[in-house]
């Protein structure tokens, strides 16, 4: 029965219940021509945070990523975000690509390529405008890119057309950025400004997960961890989770390698 004072319509209203996590994985499994790709992933990643998914090759990192943004249908599990079934229509997560997986040599601008940021909340049938154009602007001079706005993304370098994917990012204002690899191919100075970039997604409360290979950068750069390898072997605060002990179950005897 409704309550006292409250209408039958009113009753009926399921309640949103907010979540304590922003990204939520229940019994994730993917499968390739029946091979497990990841098994069983549970997971959950507090808001604000900057957390690195760390494995050996093949571990299924990108997959994890790529099944998040519901790229990949599983073969079993659910994925939260804020507390809802993510839809790409929500625009709660902004997602920086490998570069290797991009085609660079689509004739497009740098300016272009950011705009397109912008691209999700406007529909199908709004054209960018002044507000738009601006944003994304300003987003290509976050990552330092403001003298290349007109240059086609081919003439660019690794680490530039990095910084341009994310800058594409940026202008969505996510509460959720996914990145995959946004390190790998760029020189030291690209690598400080995209962590500062980070950082400050981070301090303004926003979830950072990163697929992340560089095992002795972990601790300077993130403040939250996963350990992959098919199975969720930890995750946590890099502190409490990435021990020698995860990593050997991790890596097994290429551990003993990358300690060398």
């Amino acid at each position: 029965m409704p309550e006292s004072g409250m209408s039958r319509a009113e009753s009926l209203v399921t309640p949103v219940v907010s979540s304590p996590w922003a990204i939520e994985v229940h019994d994730l499994t993917v499968a390739y021509r029946d091979k497990p790709v990841l098994w069983d992933i549970d997971l959950s990643v507090p808001p604000g945070v900057l957390m690195a998914i760390v494995g050996p090759n093949g571990a299924g990192k990108t997959t994890l990523i790529k099944a998040i943004l519901g790229l990949i249908r599983p073969v079993s599990g659910d994925v939260l975000v804020h507390g809802r079934r993510y839809s790409p229509r929500s625009q709660t997560i902004a997602y920086v690509p490998q570069r290797g997986s991009v085609d660079w040599d689509f004739p497009t601008t740098v300016f272009d390529v950011a705009l397109m940021g912008t691209y999700g909340r406007l529909g199908w049938f709004r054209r960018p405008g002044a507000a738009e154009r601006h944003a994304a602007a300003a987003a290509l001079a976050r990552v330092g890119l403001s003298d290349y706005a007109q240059r086609q993304i081919s003439q660019l370098s690794g680490g530039q057309q990095q910084r341009v994917f994310l800058a594409r990012a940026l202008v969505q204002e996510a509460a959720v950025y996914l990145m995959d690899e946004p390190f790998q191919g760029v020189d030291a100075v690209t690598e400080k400004a995209i962590v500062d970039i980070l950082r400050e997604l981070r301090s303004q409360g926003r979830t950072v997960v990163v697929v992340h290979h560089d095992l002795a950068t972990v601790a300077e750069y993130f403040d939250w961890v996963m350990l992959l390898n098919v199975r969720k072997i930890a995750s946590g605060p890099v502190g409490e989770v990435f021990t020698p002990a995860h990593l050997q179950a991790t890596y097994g005897d290429r551990y003993r390698a990358l300690r060398l």
